[in-house]
């Protein structure tokens, strides 16, 4: 039943974009910031205006979505502040929704942040203007040498270190902004069944959610802690948290249904409308069941430097 399930989908999918050519994509950064900058148009639409800032998914603990489940982020990193904190990294902090939030709620700490994209990091400047104690910078995460070494006592990322495909770089950038016993932390999905062992429908799936996305691959879970802990960090948790992410996904399938349910007219919107946005249609109509079966997954991950 599941299998067919995957069929039907990849079946809806085909009727109105070309597979082939998609999975031919290569998104460089250029591509990537594009891609951002398009999908901020159906974050406007699916949340409200004041949630529309959190481009990520919502963690559901209790099944159903609340826009406060954006805040699990926010929660994760409360968790770990204390008296001593006094400085946080948030890389790609995007529209600046989490670092904002955190910042006004403490004014004694210092928030820094580093964007990638100039749209993005627009939006997390104007809310800076109104807190003097965040300060985004446009910037690539795999080099953060205008930071101090040791001077960050919590570093975090939410959905983007899954753009990398130099994880080394990155733990070792952090590694070395981090103070002793600093932590880093991630939310973020990875590859969770081996490709090998994936039949024909799921590993089509998974490419496709992955171009659709602009990602160039997500990397297996394993292979991401093992980068992690070879670059001086010690895992303090690693939760699982895909089936907490499902009301998010059914939020965006149930959009992305109405679309491919007309196939004609969807060609016909195809024309007018960026690709690098209507793509999103693809993830949403596969990542409930690539997810639910267990091909990607979404992990919350605390790294504490040795």
């Amino acid at each position: 039943m599941l299998k067919n399930d995957l069929k039907k989908r990849l079946a809806k999918v085909d009727k109105v974009f070309n597979a082939d050519k998609l999975l031919q994509l290569e998104p460089d950064d250029k591509y990537i910031q594009s891609y951002y900058r398009a999908s901020k148009i159906g974050y406007s639409l699916f949340y409200s205006s004041s949630a529309a800032d959190r481009m990520y998914m919502g963690i559901s603990r209790d099944g159903a979505f609340k826009e406060s489940d954006l805040l699990e982020a926010a929660r994760t990193v409360e968790k770990y502040i204390n008296k001593n904190t006094t400085n946080i990294l948030e890389l790609a902090t995007g529209r600046g929704a989490t670092s904002a939030y955190l910042a006004k709620k403490y004014p004694s700490i210092e928030f820094d942040g580093i964007e990638l994209s100039p749209a993005q990091l627009h939006l997390a400047k104007q809310k800076a203007k109104k807190l003097p104690n965040y300060h985004p910078v446009a910037g690539d995460y795999h080099d953060l040498s205008r930071y101090k070494s040791q001077s960050v006592d919590i570093a975090f990322v939410i959905e983007a270190l899954c753009y990398s495909t130099e994880k080394e770089k990155v733990y070792s950038e952090i590694s070395r902004v981090l103070k002793k016993n600093g932590v880093f932390i991630i939310f973020d999905g990875y590859t969770t069944k081996a490709r090998s062992k994936m039949s024909k429908e799921e590993l089509m799936a998974c490419r496709l959610t992955e171009k659709s996305m602009a990602l160039r691959v997500f990397e297996g879970h394993k292979s991401a802690i093992k980068k992690a802990e070879d670059s001086g960090f010690r895992v303090v948790s690693d939760e699982n948290v895909s089936d907490y992410i499902q009301p998010s996904l059914r939020r965006f399938e149930r959009y992305a249904a109405k679309y491919f349910d007309h196939p004609r007219l969807a060609r016909t919107v195809n024309i007018f409308i960026s690709k690098k946005f209507i793509y999103n249609a693809i993830a949403g109509l596969l990542m409930p069941e690539v997810v639910g079966r267990g091909l990607l997954s979404y992990y919350i991950t605390v790294l504490e430097k040795k």
